[in-house]
């Protein structure tokens, strides 16, 4: 089928046809295949990521760690792979913000030589470039530097319209309509809920009021 998947209808007659075995058999390989292929994908971004990325504290970068593996094994891994997320540590006294740069497949060329980063990284339509910065991590909060990351990583994709289109792809039609009557903030909150970060996100809200 289009998505991938393989459809057999059988009768009772077949269960000693050696075809049908081989049909299941094929179908269960290339499913295995598959999954290899893109568990190989991941681990080949995050670990990008990770290189390119200036995160000082060691609580944060086992966070940050941790954090990507999730995310892209999740149901919305799809929107991770058309991103390439870079994370970087200000000092303390820095403004946080985000940056984001769309990186055509032209603009990739350019500067890797035809048929060269695209193919190693996947991303053949090109990508964009999401730069989040934090200001500062929580020492020994493993809780609240997780709820972190996944609140500026949402808000990076929640708060412009390329990253609203990206989500809503994955999303059934109920969602949908849910997710576009909300505002920047609320979509943030969302997201974090689908990612399964709550309890991450109300440890990092519960140490940005202790500091006030």
């Amino acid at each position: 089928m289009k998505d991938g998947q393989t459809i057999t209808q059988t009768k009772p007659e077949c269960r000693n046809c050696d075809e049908i075995r081989d049909c299941l058999r094929t179908s269960k390989q290339i499913e295995e295949k598959k999954r290899e292929k893109d568990e190989l994908r991941k681990q080949n971004l995050i670990a990008q990521i990770i290189d390119h990325s200036h995160v000082i504290s060691n609580d944060l970068g086992s966070c940050l760690l941790s954090f990507l593996s999730r995310v892209y094994s999740s149901l919305f891994g799809a929107i991770f792979f058309k991103n390439l997320l870079l994370f970087y540590e200000l000092p303390k006294d820095s403004v946080s913000f985000n940056l984001t740069i769309p990186i055509s497949r032209t603009i990739i060329s350019l500067t890797r030589g035809e048929g060269g980063e695209e193919e190693k990284t996947g991303l053949e339509e090109g990508f964009t470039l999401r730069i989040v910065l934090f200001q500062k991590s929580f020492p020994n909060q493993t809780r609240a530097n997780m709820g972190m990351i996944a609140y500026e990583v949402g808000r990076a994709l929640a708060s412009d319209d390329l990253g609203i289109k990206q989500i809503l792809q994955v999303l059934s039609d109920s969602e949908t309509n849910l997710f576009k009557r909300m505002d920047a903030e609320a979509r943030t909150n969302w997201l974090i809920e689908k990612w399964g970060f709550g309890e991450e996100f109300e440890a990092f809200k519960k140490e940005k009021a202790v500091e006030k």
